[in-house]
């Protein structure tokens, strides 16, 4: 009898262990967050202004939008931008410049229709040989990123503005 009151006990234990496993993941997936993302390169062409002279570039961008929509709507997003074979020209002296760098940003957006998302990823500028400047880091570009209320990505562009914040 204490045999067969053992295995009636193990029994109920492992139920019990079981329906405590499974609670949780039920409880997990009902708030369960939607994840979007969307990969883009660019071309990068335009005018820099930057000490000590205006730059022409012409590269590439690569931007990576991830976004995590909350249930009750709204969320994050994470903005990774990477250049890609972009130089410069200085048109006072013909220098040549190189620009490179990968930076991510993050960005919450809160609940509606459609949600813009900015970001100045910054970058290093390495400037002509012979010239004794270390790379320094700018924020030449401007992302741009629309997010729809869901998370998913609506459109990805980059430009180099007339004046980025501390080109």
């Amino acid at each position: 009898m204490r045999g067969h009151s053992r295995r009636a006990l193990s029994k109920i234990f492992l139920l019990v262990a079981l329906l405590g496993l499974t609670v949780p993941t039920a409880t997990a997936s009902a708030s369960a967050r939607v994840i979007h993302q969307r990969t883009v390169e660019l071309a990068l062409n335009g005018t820099l202004q930057t000490a000590p002279e205006q730059v022409d570039i012409s590269g590439r961008i690569r931007i990576t939008v991830v976004t995590v929509a909350d249930a009750g709507g709204g969320g994050t997003a994470t903005i990774t931008s990477q250049l890609r074979n972009t130089t410069g020209i200085g048109r006072s002296t013909g220098g040549h410049y190189r620009f490179v760098g990968s930076d991510r940003g993050i960005v919450a957006w809160p609940p509606g229709p459609i949600s813009p998302l900015n970001v100045f990823p910054r970058f290093l500028k390495i400037s002509p040989p012979g010239s004794f400047v270390p790379p320094n880091p700018i924020r030449p570009v401007h992302v741009h990123t629309t997010v729809l209320s869901d998370g998913s990505i609506d459109s990805i562009s980059a430009d180099l503005p007339e004046s980025g914040p501390d080109a």
